[in-house]
C-alpha cells in the first residue's frame, strides 16, 4: 500500500481559520471507527478551539495589551494540540491516505517510508501500599507520540486496552485484592504502530 504523511497545514491560518480548522478536526475523528483511540483526547481539543473563540471575542470587544496576549497565547495551544493530533493521526492511520483525509488533514506522499517504532522495554508492573493498585511503567521509545496500555486478568486471555497516554507511567486503580493481572504496552508514532512489549504480571495488595 502505498503510505502518505499528515500535512498540518495551519501555518498560514489566521486566528478564525485555526478554530475553524480545530473544530473540523474534532468533529471529522469524534465518532470515527479509523481513530477510536484518539476519542479519549477530542475534549482537550474543543477546549483549545473554545478557548481561542473566546479570546477573539475578548480582543475584538475590547482590546489591549492583555486580551493580545491571551489571543496570542491561546493561538499557540491551538495550533500545538493541531500538530500533536496530526502525529496521532499519522501513527493511528499507518499512512492510509482516505484514513488521514477522514480526519480532516490533508496528505503528502511519504517519499522516505521510516519504519515503525521498536516495541517499548522495561515494563514493570509493582505493587504498592493502596488496596487494588499496580504501578506499571516502562521505558519511553524515541519517536513514540502515544502509548496502548492493555491489561489481561488472571489465565482469562482477554486483553482489554486500559488507557492511551502520552507518559510512561501509571496507577492502576480498582483491582482485585489478591487477583494477578498481566500488562503489556504498544508504542504509536508518526511512522506507525510497533508491536506489543513483553508482558508483565503481578498481584494486586
Amino acid at each position: 500500500m502505498e503510505k502518505f504523511t499528515v500535512k498540518i497545514g495551519i501555518s498560514d491560518l489566521n486566528s478564525a481559520a485555526l478554530e475553524d480548522k480545530g473544530r473540523n478536526v474534532h468533529d471529522s475523528i469524534l465518532g470515527n471507527a479509523s481513530f477510536p483511540t484518539l476519542q479519549g483526547l477530542l475534549p482537550a481539543l474543543l477546549t483549545a478551539c473554545d478557548d481561542l473563540l473566546a479570546a477573539n471575542l475578548a480582543m475584538e470587544y475590547n482590546g489591549g495589551k492583555v486580551a493580545s496576549e491571551n489571543k496570542r497565547l491561546a493561538e499557540q495551544a491551538l495550533r500545538a494540540m493541531l500538530k500533536a493530533f496530526g502525529g496521532y493521526v499519522q501513527g493511528a492511520s499507518d499512512g492510509d491516505k482516505a484514513k488521514i483525509l477522514s480526519a480532516a488533514f490533508d496528505v503528502a506522499k511519504d517519499r522516505s517510508p521510516l519504519p515503525p517504532p521498536a516495541a517499548p522495554t522495561k515494563l514493570t508492573v509493582t505493587r504498592t501500599a493502596l488496596f487494588g493498585v499496580l504501578k506499571v511503567r516502562w521505558k519511553g521509545v524515541h519517536g513514540a507520540v502515544l502509548y496502548y496500555l492493555e491489561m489481561q486478568v488472571g489465565d482469562s486471555g482477554e486483553w482489554t486496552r486500559v488507557l492511551t497516554t502520552s507518559r510512561v507511567i501509571h496507577d492502576m486503580t480498582g483491582l482485585t485484592t489478591g487477583k494477578e493481572y498481566t500488562f503489556r504496552v504498544q508504542a504509536l508514532a508518526t511512522s506507525g504502530i510497533s508491536e506489543m512489549s513483553s508482558m508483565v504480571s503481578n498481584i494486586a495488595a
